[in-house]
């Protein structure tokens, strides 16, 4: 990988996943989920992020915290792994 030469930072380093805002069906994706499978998800399991919603209407957007996303990845890989085991 080409890393710049002022801050030796790796040109794709600057993207922090905790300010990274994504839709409901770049959540799903990420998961392997489809979006109403994610949304079930989001109502029966506790540890799945409920996001955030735009607006006050109830046709606002919701959105995830990509870092979120990825944390409950692990967690049901973890969960998944360890209940084959």
């Amino acid at each position: 990988m080409q890393t710049t030469e002022k801050t030796c930072i790796k040109p794709e380093g600057w993207i922090d996943p905790r300010f990274v805002q994504i839709s409901r069906k770049e959540a799903a994706r990420i998961l392997g989920r489809s979006p109403t499978e994610f949304d079930r998800m989001r109502k029966a399991d506790p540890e799945c992020p409920q996001g955030f919603k735009t607006g006050a209407g109830q046709s606002c957007s919701v959105l995830f915290r990509l870092s979120d996303i990825y944390s409950y990845s692990t967690a049901l890989m973890e969960r998944y792994s360890s209940s084959s085991s």
